[in-house]
């Protein structure tokens, strides 16, 4: 699991700026939330790309990644907690 450290900072990378981001991107925003240097950081986000676009959580288009979901905040759920339920579950189907 320690391949995948810095998959909360990819993410919120992918809520900040509301775009494909390509990995040299996702790195920069990784490194500079980390105070590291991208060479440093930038295989743990390669892999842990790789390892969501595998599993189905991001897509590639032209070298740029996205979130497969969407964005949080791109629209609202349906209402009710069952209403969301359903679209979690519809989410992890496809």
């Amino acid at each position: 699991m320690a391949r995948y450290l810095y998959a909360d900072h990819i993410l919120e990378a992918f809520n900040v700026f509301h775009r494909p981001l390509n990995l040299d991107e996702v790195a920069s925003y990784v490194a500079e939330m980390e105070a590291k240097t991208v060479d440093e950081v930038r295989l743990a986000v390669d892999n842990t790309l790789t390892a969501g676009w595998m599993h189905g959580f991001l897509a590639i288009e032209d070298g740029l990644f996205t979130l497969a979901c969407g964005y949080w905040d791109e629209t609202q759920p349906s209402g009710g907690k069952k209403g969301r339920r359903h679209t979690a579950k519809a989410m992890l189907r496809s």
